[in-house]
């Protein structure tokens, strides 16, 4: 019988000679190529063809490399999403930036994973850069007009219908759901319902498309315009009293919250006078320093022209 061929000697390399560095990149490659749920410390060591023992010596378990890996992704987005732009609206920094998203996920998967799906995994380093990102954002809402809890409401409203989208599409691309294309219209009989049937030929039922994702962006920036236009109308008391909340103030002097109010009634240009100003009441004219009284048991008194001085006793 002919001899079987001999298995290929996998060649490992030198103890020491990987860093966690390269251990994390190739923990991406397998993630990559498998899945997240796929990626095991032997298989990793096989990839990189050391022995196991090499892994767990920078990582002794999977969730301390997810947590790396986590970091790794948190890092590449911020990286890859550009800056928010300081010459354009709020609408269309807010759109940009719910596009550009969008784009980086869609283009990783493994990172979407990471980042939107094992949250569990974030470290406080990646935590801390995510709310960054929030915080720019937030920060040039509040700087077109919204109050803070507006710009927090506006950019939950928009992250929830980012993430959703990406996520939605992502699972059904997992599974190769067929309202992805065209396969739609054989999935079942549409004919009994007529307004489907007229529209599967020209939009996929997933509801995931580029066009898709720019009608809900604009319908949500329509909606956000209505919020600033009620926000503007009513008293600016509540916008001002909200932001004192979030912004520590030097202590104010007494008289100078009342001080602009006092200027408008002032008239235009008018001076705002001092809190505790007011018109000085007019004093009598015949006032004058009073004498002092005399003494007791002293005076004088004029009597049929005699003037009779009394002693004190």
């Amino acid at each position: 019988m002919p001899k079987a061929a001999p298995k290929a000697i996998r060649r490992r390399r030198q103890r020491g000679s990987i860093n966690a560095e390269e251990i994390i990149a190739g923990a991406f490659e397998v993630a990559r190529r498998e899945s997240l749920d796929q990626l095991s410390m032997p298989a990793l060591a096989e990839h990189l063809g050391v022995g196991v023992t090499s892994i767990y010596w920078y990582f002794r378990k999977k969730d301390d490399l997810l947590n790396a890996m986590t970091d790794g992704a948190v890092d590449t987005y911020i990286r890859e999403m550009p800056p928010l732009p300081d010459d354009l609206p709020w609408q269309d920094v807010l759109r940009n930036h719910c596009r550009n998203s969008r784009h980086v996920h869609r283009n990783d998967q493994i990172l979407s994973d990471l980042i939107f799906i094992r949250t569990s995994t974030y470290t406080r380093y990646a935590t801390r850069r995510v709310f960054e990102v929030e915080e720019a954002v937030i920060s040039r809402l509040v700087d077109a007009g919204f109050t803070p809890e507006n710009a927090f409401m506006v950019y939950n409203a928009a992250s929830i219908y980012l993430r959703g989208m990406i996520i939605h599409d992502r699972i059904l691309r997992l599974s190769d759901a067929p309202t992805l294309d065209d396969r739609q219209r054989r999935m079942i009989d549409w004919s009994t319902m007529p307004l489907l049937e007229s529209l599967i030929d020209r939009h996929p039922l997933a509801g995931t498309t580029d066009e898709d994702f720019e009608f809900g962006m604009g319908r949500l920036i329509s909606g956000f315009e209505a919020l600033l236009r009620e926000q503007d109308t009513k008293t600016g008391g509540r916008q001002v009293a909200a932001k004192r909340v979030t912004a520590a103030k030097p202590p104010v002097r007494s008289g100078e919250r009342a001080a602009p109010r006092r200027a408008a009634a002032s008239g235009p240009g008018g001076a705002a006078k001092p809190a505790a100003e007011k018109p000085a009441a007019e004093k009598p004219a015949a006032e004058k320093p009073a004498e002092a009284p005399a003494k007791a048991g002293t005076g004088s008194q004029t009597v049929g022209g005699r003037t009779r001085t009394r002693q004190a006793s």
